[in-house]
């Protein structure tokens, strides 16, 4: 994070509520997956939530060990959220080849 804008790979924590549905709520960590261009001019980051499932999909990834954070990524959950409006908490960052990692799973959503 730099003067309080989240970074790609960041692992915030922050309230995703309202949500319905199926999709994740309350207070938790998403990792940041948008570049770090978009909230310089928009105050809204693309990021994935960060689950405690046992549930193993194609589109989960496990967080690496050696970091604080524990659980799976759910890459089939991305959320666009302004960042100023929902006050958040940063966390640390994930390593730089997990973050690639994570971002070509995301890559093949959006490709065919």
């Amino acid at each position: 994070m730099v003067n309080g804008i989240p970074r790609q790979g960041d692992i915030i924590k922050l309230d995703l509520n309202p949500r319905k549905g199926h999709e994740q709520q309350g207070f938790r960590p998403v990792v940041v997956l948008s570049n770090n261009i978009v909230p310089q001019y928009t105050n809204v980051v693309v990021v994935a939530p960060i689950s405690t499932t046992q549930r193993r999909l194609p589109l989960y990834r496990d967080l690496p060990p050696g970091i604080i954070t524990k659980g799976t990524v759910l890459l089939d959950q991305l959320v666009t959220l302004d960042y100023t409006a929902r006050s958040f908490q940063f966390i640390e960052t994930v390593p730089s080849d997990f973050l690639l990692q994570l971002l070509d799973v995301v890559r093949r959503i959006f490709t065919a």
